[in-house]
């Protein structure tokens, strides 16, 4: 059960038990007397532990993950591991057709060489020119420019070296591997196939494989600002998944935020959370939602209430408590309290009622309460 409908599970009971009250207060009524109390609408302040947290759905995904794109254009020739495959760093995963990558390879190296052989004729131009120099049977104009034409091919010589050393890139890219050890997650590519360089290496934009390493996962929520600015690194959280119900996962926050992202569809900027998870099993998967609980407070030892025994009346909390009358019939007194912490099930009641009074269930709180979710 998720946590929208775990919070709204209390008023709709609620609904409920008050039309069920509203027609024994009618029957009450025909008969005189004072509407009787539904014992089902009526709570006990308790004292016990307070757990101040704030809950969040997220998103379990691994720490570490790549997508892998192609740095060239090119058709794929194998694809050597498929979706759920364990693979280790540097291990071969995706070969593209290297054909025209050597045949520029090549080419670059005959023009490297080509370049070499010139520059080695211009060296012997000079030395011939500086002897006749010494001879004074040449100009010193012409010795200058052969080592004018010399320069030019020393340089011919490097530009031929970058433009071979990036026609070795292109080839070596034909080859991708693993960048970690990992499980890939994600295959959208197929022998045949024809890859584009960058951003989108496929047409439709996705990655040719994504491998993550999922020995390390995280639960990555959304909050609001009045929310993250009480959470600390370090915070204990909890998680409850959809998915295993029953189960339950400790977690620590491990990344804030620093600042505000805009999401599509939201209407707010949030603050990207993210909480490690202590103990992985199998049964977790990347992609599954989660409750997740950050742990902010603990209060040991304090009176509480359920959230819907709470109304504001006049800009006051007020409980109603029932009270017991001196021939036996219990009635009802409006009592202002004092609130400390929450959270989203209960609240600490710091004066006003005791530990052990008896309070009634506002319904009309709990509708107001529900039409703010």
């Amino acid at each position: 059960m998720s946590a929208r409908r775990r919070r709204r599970r209390w008023p709709w009971l609620v609904g409920l038990l008050a039309l069920a009250g509203a027609g024994a207060a009618a029957v009450a009524m025909t008969r005189g007397g004072p509407p009787p109390i539904d014992p089902a609408l009526v709570v006990t302040a308790k004292r016990g532990d307070l757990t101040v947290e704030i809950l969040e759905t997220g998103r379990i995904e691994a720490r570490e993950q790549v997508e892998l794109k192609s740095k060239v254009a090119g058709q794929v020739a194998q694809v050597l591991a498929d979706e759920g495959a364990r693979v280790a760093k540097d291990q071969l995963l995706l070969v593209l057709d290297p054909i025209d990558f050597e045949r520029e390879v090549a080419r670059a190296q005959a023009e490297l060489a080509q370049a070499r052989a010139a520059a080695a004729y211009a060296q012997r131009v000079v030395a011939r020119r500086a002897a006749g120099v010494e001879a004074s049977v040449t100009p010193a104009e012409e010795l200058d420019l052969a080592k004018h034409e010399l320069a030019a091919r020393q340089i011919a010589i490097r530009l031929a070296e970058v433009s071979l050393n990036a026609a070795r890139d292109r080839l070596q890219y034909t080859k991708i591997v693993s960048p970690l050890d990992g499980t890939v997650i994600q295959r959208n590519i197929e022998p045949g196939e024809v890859v584009t360089p960058g951003v989108e290496s496929t047409f439709d934009g996705k990655a040719l494989l994504t491998v993550a390493d999922l020995s390390t996962l995280v639960a990555k929520v959304d909050l609001n600002q009045i929310d993250v600015a009480k959470v600390a690194l370090g915070q204990p959280a909890t998680l409850t998944l959809d998915a295993l119900p029953g189960k339950t996962y400790t977690a620590r926050v491990t990344k804030i935020a620093p600042a505000s992202v805009k999401l599509e569809g939201r209407q707010v900027d949030v603050f990207p959370v993210e909480a490690e998870l202590l103990q992985v099993d199998d049964l977790i998967k990347p992609g599954m939602t989660a409750d997740v609980r950050i742990r902010l407070d603990s209060r040991p030892g304090v009176v509480s209430l359920p959230i819907e025994a709470v109304s504001e009346e006049g800009g006051k909390p007020m409980v109603t408590r029932v009270v017991d009358g001196p021939d036996g019939e219990q009635t009802t007194e409006k009592v202002e309290v004092a609130l400390g912490a929450r959270n989203d099930r209960e609240v600490e009641i710091t004066s006003g009622v005791p530990e052990g009074a008896r309070v009634l269930i506002d319904p009309p709180s709990a509708a107001a309460n529900e039409t703010k979710m």
